[in-house]
């Protein structure tokens, strides 16, 4: 069995004055033990003060649930659209429910790989970004849910039954690297610069460190990145 190796980091960067963004990297041997693959998580909070982030790490810990569901009611891939649900539906409960909390949200991009290490499915809600990199070339696998130029989110956790899920499947490959990253990474770095970084080493934490080095000279927002190096054959698709 091919498992991916992940790693993420987070930084508030050099122009915020806090840090609104959240990442999980669910690849451990703890999380592998369960059998239902493995699991990777950007987030980007939007709203008030500390509510931005707040719906973040609400979002990213959501994810952890998946590999402690009980057996029988355990539905591979449906138990994480679930659980996304369950994350928007409660930040939609403090938006609406508490003053301190109007206007709170969030994006979250994440990937989930099934238990050989041969498919993949990215779920997107809002900008924050998945890309491919095979063969030395890297490729978008989601596309931004923002209007037009202006940048505004037209969907993010936190807007009740109004969320929707953008759900890309795709099959692994020998060498792929997946990233996945808030707009803090997407909006500033090349396409370039990412290829750069995403190929330093086979390992993910080199490539980190990288865009992260990167983009705190350049970005002026928060800065998270999620790099998983799958070294993965074609297999059969889960169902949903």
């Amino acid at each position: 069995m091919s498992v991916p190796m992940g790693a993420g980091r987070t930084e508030k960067g050099e122009v915020r004055k806090r840090n609104d963004d959240a990442f999980r990297v669910f690849c451990s041997e703890e999380f592998l033990a369960a059998g239902r693959g493995s699991l990777f998580a950007v987030a980007d909070g939007i709203g008030s003060y500390r509510a931005g982030g707040q719906a973040a790490a609400m979002a990213v810990d959501q994810m952890a649930l998946f590999f402690r569901y009980p057996e029988g009611e355990f539905a591979g891939p449906k138990t994480l659209v679930e659980l996304i649900w369950k994350a928007n539906n409660a930040i939609t409960r403090l938006r609406t429910g508490q003053k301190e909390y109007y206007g709170m949200g969030c994006t979250l991009t994440a990937l989930l790989v099934d238990p050989e290490g041969r498919r993949a499915i990215v779920y997107q809600v809002g900008d924050s970004m998945a890309y491919l990199v095979r063969d030395g070339t890297l490729a978008p696998i989601t596309t931004p849910q923002q209007e037009g130029d202006t940048g505004k989110l037209t969907n993010h956790l936190g807007l009740g039954p109004s969320m929707h899920i953008q759900r890309v499947r795709f099959v692994l490959e020998p060498g792929d690297t997946i990233m996945l990253c808030t707009d803090g990474v997407s909006g500033y770095l090349s396409e370039d610069d990412m290829v750069a970084a995403l190929l330093v080493d086979d390992a993910p934490e080199p490539c980190v460190d990288a865009l992260v080095t990167d983009a705190l000279t350049k970005s002026e927002d928060n800065i998270t990145v999620v790099v998983a190096k799958v070294p993965a054959a074609a297999g059969d698709a889960w169902e949903e």
